[in-house]
């Protein structure tokens, strides 16, 4: 073998580990797609978390139902799932706790004290209380 035909060799050979070794890193770009969409998710309960949270600001009450923070200023409309389109789920436990919930596909890369929206993959509710919180003085 000649000295160009051994540099061509080990020059594709270093390429493909390092194409290997970025996709390891990476991960697929598949595997990316879900983290965006679970990504997106977590910022679609946020939304709808400020939105419920300026509600019972003004109201004193939580919301029934999510259409009812459909306002035009704050949500033009309820965010929804962005892969199955399904709507978040609310869930209200008592007159100033509720849950947000969505269903994840891959658990989040922080660890669960990190960051109150680190979540597992599947279903997952984020639990609110605003029971400290004074009501608005016309809700009184």
């Amino acid at each position: 073998m000649n000295a160009h035909r051994v540099a061509a060799y080990v020059s594709t050979a270093v390429v493909a580990v390092a194409v290997a070794v970025g996709l390891y890193v990476a991960g697929s770009p598949a595997e990316q797609r879900l983290q965006r969409l679970d990504g997106r998710r977590v910022a679609d309960l946020q939304r709808l978390e400020r939105a419920i949270d300026l509600h019972y600001t003004r109201t004193g009450e939580l919301p029934a139902a999510l259409d009812r923070l459909v306002d035009g200023r704050l949500l033009s409309s309820l965010p929804r799932d962005p892969e199955t389109d399904e709507p978040y789920e609310l869930n209200v436990t008592d007159d100033a706790r509720f849950e947000l919930c969505a269903e994840f596909r891959r658990a989040s890369t922080l660890e669960p004290g990190d960051s109150f929206w680190s979540h597992g993959a599947g279903r997952q509710c984020f639990e609110f209380d605003y029971s400290d919180r004074r009501p608005p003085p016309a809700a009184r």
